[in-house]
């Protein structure tokens, strides 16, 4: 077990496919109760399916994060059934439409930024007045590595990457003294369905995988590891941080 995750009480936003099913499934082998927040209620049944032999609890809600009311309801059906919650994973984001700033669609721009940055928000915001509430807590948000570095055709996307960024420090700044830890994964290429989204697009995997100096894309499970690391109590004095899962992208 990692230490200070066993009888844990953690959201995974995203959780049906992804970085989010893995970090579930990780999460629920250290022994923390799970709470999976999707909107695809179908993929949520197959996660729950894959952990139905977990001694842990698998508890999966649908919502969707970009809307107040959908976020409150998910929280509260939590907390109801947890009696708490402990930390979270704020995880669920959505690809864009591989085009230059000027040939954005307005709705396309909002769409992305309510889930990718606003829907973040939305659910710290529950966490955290949760969290100020009962002594603290630990949360870690899905950034990106197009929060650090410029991706061409993909404006709507950085610029809701590099916000999560700029949340994760705030709230790391604003809750430090309430026992509130806060940090940012920023992820490479990985093989996720945000992936196939960029292929569909015309982007190839190896190119892709060209952009770190590994030279390739990495499996879900080993962005799983570093959040698992991120929400325990291995990483008691990290907050605020940004931390690169990107096999060297961001660092050329």
């Amino acid at each position: 077990m990692v230490a200070g995750l066993a009888g844990k009480r953690v959201i995974v936003t995203g959780a049906a496919t992804g970085i989010g099913r893995a970090c579930a499934l990780r999460l629920l082998d250290a022994g923390a109760h799970v709470a999976l927040w999707d909107r695809n209620v179908e993929a949520l049944g197959d996660t729950l399916n894959a952990v139905a032999d977990r001694s842990a609890t698998a508890l999966a809600v649908e919502v969707d994060v970009s809307r107040a009311d959908s976020v409150s309801a998910a929280f509260s059906r939590t907390v109801a059934a947890f009696g708490g919650v402990d930390a979270a994973f704020n995880n669920a984001g959505i690809g864009a439409p591989s085009l230059p700033i000027e040939a954005i669609d307005e709705a396309d721009y909002d769409a992305v930024l309510g889930v990718n940055l606003k829907g973040v928000w939305l659910c710290m915001r529950e966490q955290i007045r949760h969290f100020k509430a009962h002594g603290g807590g630990v949360i870690v948000n899905n950034a990106s590595v197009a929060g650090l570095v410029a991706l061409a055709t993909q404006a709507a996307y950085c610029a809701a990457k590099h916000g999560v960024i700029g949340l994760t420090k705030v709230a790391a700044v604003e809750g430090a003294a309430a026992g509130i830890r806060v940090n940012a994964i920023c992820p490479g290429a990985v093989q996720t369905p945000i992936l196939a989204h960029l292929e569909k697009a015309g982007i190839d995997q190896q190119v892709l995988a060209s952009m770190s100096p590994q030279n390739r894309i990495a499996d879900p499970r080993e962005i799983a590891e570093v959040v698992q690391f991120l929400l325990s109590e291995a990483s008691s004095f990290i907050t605020g941080a940004a931390v690169p899962v990107d096999g060297g992208w961001s660092a050329q």
